[in-house]
């Protein structure tokens, strides 16, 4: 998704001597840049503010120069000498944001009143900018993520009378506006207040709820990205809708080619890419850059905080399809995953280039073991990220894993967007994602298609730090769910899982939709999830949520409760709409555990057989109906309380 795992710069003003060239005859001049020059305050600057990750956002025919700089107001910029410093750097564009130190008790040297002195200061930083040419761009502040403490979701802000300012001198003065503090107000408010305090960096062991991490940097430099290509238009074509972590930090770029690499597909690459892996994390922290090309390589170990793993268009990490090199010389059978990461902080795998596992080696040899008996060997996961804080994966396509592709396991802050994952419907065990026992999860506009759970969610062991739930707080939205068993979770639930929400989703010719999944061996809590505004095409099992795994038997008898035992509880079904060529599915708790309370909210499923219901208490259905082929919508057996349908 991104690099916005770079090791921040001083703030201050930034000063660039421009280099000038004697002409040369017959040579043509060097096309000039368009040149961006951000000014404003930390909340801008590139140690915590969104101007890093902006510039990620920028192509080749940009640049940016950042002068933003701690603790300024609009007035203490000016009186500095900054803003004449910005405007000798000449720059074509000035988007300019201020207000978080114009506020009362910042003291008399920066604090402004906002409809006289505030508004007076940012209308001469558009009147001296238009003097030298350029086109000033006003941007309202990023807002505080400080919450009522009524708990209504709502952010409290005493920002609102300098962004009003900033909304009537745009009108005023016809000036292009990025309104910034609407945008990150109705996101934060959106997520709510736990999601929110993820991108607040840790300052002396307090959270900060004005400046940004690494992760806050990407999400709003992204809205700051989407709100100028609308209020710019002319600057769009050079807008990258994707980050490129190379163009915010140069000097920290280890293309894999300059350590040896050859990129052919036939020479083993693992020692180039090793070696630059290595150099980036003795550096601390990059962007290791593999260009177009094919990368045949064995395992390789991503190492160091703040590495940014790039894959460019064309640019194939092609893994070695000879069992021995995955093997783990100190313990007989086990062997290694193709990309190996574990406690990293700030890891980012990013491009649009693919990792490609050469899976079909171990499939052919998985059935081969299957035929005749012999036992099936190990398989390799293709990335496999243990102990990350702060991940982000985003554009590339991962393809043809041995087993499991992408398996996040005890990580904290992860994002994965606009990924491609994807193998033979047929290929056994090849699970798209597999979130362990992590927290903190976003999935979003991704595609899935494989031969088994498209996303697993596994919570196989208690956290002592979160007894309650080790899996917590995860997102999946504007995904496709194509070849595949469906969203999932199970089957170890044994640590606990609660707060997914899944929304705004398409499965089409998966095996189930939505799916839970456990036993009495690994089973755990399961509570607080909702699933809304699904679309269901040619889906065997829409719904599919069952305390019994792999099979469900006819009949059972109640055993002791114990910790391993299924409950799911707290479901919520909202804005579903189903085909399926077998069944409307199953919701089938325990004896001794009943599912309870599950809610179907407008939910329309059309199947051939109707929905069999089975120890599950308080279900209800409101405004929903299964409409069968033959049967009744429901097919009620042991003790199944439910209302509001037939």
């Amino acid at each position: 998704m991104k690099s916005f795992f770079l090791l921040p710069m001083v703030a201050g003003v930034l000063l660039v001597a421009i280099e000038s060239t004697p002409a040369q005859t017959n040579v043509p001049p060097a096309e000039k840049k368009i040149r961006i020059v951000l000014v404003g305050d930390s909340t801008v600057n590139d140690a915590g503010g969104w101007g890093r990750s902006f510039k990620e956002f920028l192509t080749g025919n940009l640049e940016c120069i950042n002068t933003a700089a701690n603790g300024r107001s609009s007035k203490s910029f000016i009186d500095e000498g900054r803003w004449k410093a910005a405007l000798a750097l000449k720059g074509d564009y000035y988007l300019i944001q201020f207000g978080h130190n114009d506020e009362p008790g910042k003291g008399p040297e920066r604090e402004t009143e906002p409809n006289t002195t505030y508004y007076q200061n940012m209308t001469r930083y558009v009147h001296d900018a238009r003097a030298i040419g350029a086109k000033p761009v006003l941007v309202t502040s990023l807002t505080r993520r400080t919450f009522d403490q009524s708990g209504n979701g709502k952010i409290v802000s005493t920002l609102t009378p300098y962004v009003a300012a900033v909304r009537r001198l745009a009108a005023a003065e016809q000036v292009p506006l990025v309104d910034l503090n609407a945008s990150s107000t109705a996101y934060c408010e959106e997520i709510g207040p736990a999601r929110a305090a993820g991108f607040n960096p840790i300052v002396k062991g307090k959270s900060d709820a004005t400046h940004l991490n690494a992760q806050g940097q990407l999400i709003f430099a992204r809205q700051v990205v989407v709100a100028l290509r609308q209020a710019v238009p002319e600057l769009a074509p050079d807008l990258r809708s994707v980050p490129d972590p190379a163009a915010a930090m140069p000097d920290k770029l280890f293309d894999v080619k300059k350590y040896g690499a050859a990129g052919d597909g036939q020479t083993d690459d693992t020692p180039a890419i090793q070696k630059a892996v290595d150099a980036c994390a003795a550096a601390g922290g990059g962007v290791v850059k593999f260009p177009a090309g094919t990368y045949l390589s064995k395992p390789i170990f991503l190492k160091g905080d703040n590495l940014t793993v790039q894959l460019d268009a064309g640019a194939k990490l092609l893994a070695s399809d000879h069992f021995a090199d995955f093997a783990v010389p100190e313990k007989a059978g086990a062997v290694r995953a193709f990309v190996n990461a574990d406690g990293l902080d700030n890891l980012t795998l990013t491009g649009k280039g693919m990792i490609d596992g050469a899976g079909a080696a171990w499939w052919r040899e998985m059935r081969s073991a299957q035929k005749s008996g012999r036992p099936e060997p190990r398989r390799p996961r293709l990335v496999w990220l243990q102990h990350c804080h702060h991940l982000r994966i985003e554009g590339i396509t991962l393809q043809n894993s041995p087993s499991f592709h992408l398996v996040p396991g005890n990580c904290d802050d992860v994002a994965v967007t606009g990924v491609t994952i994807r193998a033979p419907a047929d290929s056994p065990n090849t699970d798209a994602t597999d979130p362990s026992g992590c927290r903190h999860v976003v999935y979003s506009q991704c595609t899935f298609d494989v031969g088994d759970d498209n996303i697993a969610i596994k919570s196989g062991q208690v956290d002592p730090a979160h007894p309650d739930a080790a899996v917590e707080d995860m997102l999946v939205e504007n995904c496709t769910f194509l070849a595949g068993h469906g969203m999932s979770i199970g089957s170890e639930t044994t640590g606990g899982v609660k707060y997914l929400t899944v929304r705004d989703c398409t499965f089409d010719g998966t095996t189930s939709g939505i799916r839970i999944k456990s036993d009495r061996t690994r089973g755990g809590l399961v509570e607080s999830c909702t699933y809304s505004n699904l679309t269901m095409r040619n889906v065997k099992i829409p719904i599919n949520i069952t305390c019994y795994y792999p099979k469900i038997p006819a009949t059972d008898s109640s055993l002791p409760v114990t910790d391993k035992t299924p409950r799911y509880r707290n479901l919520k079904i909202v804005n579903v709409t189903a085909e399926s060529p077998r069944s409307a599915g199953f919701l089938i708790g325990l004896p001794e555990c009943c599912v309870s309370n599950v809610v179907f909210e407008n939910v329309h499923i059309t199947a051939p057989t109707g929905l069999t219901v089975r120890n599950a208490r308080a279900v209800q259905f409101l405004n929903s109906d299964i409409q069968t082929k033959s049967g009744s919508a429901l097919i009620l057996e042991t003790n199944a309380e439910v209302t509001g349908i037939k």
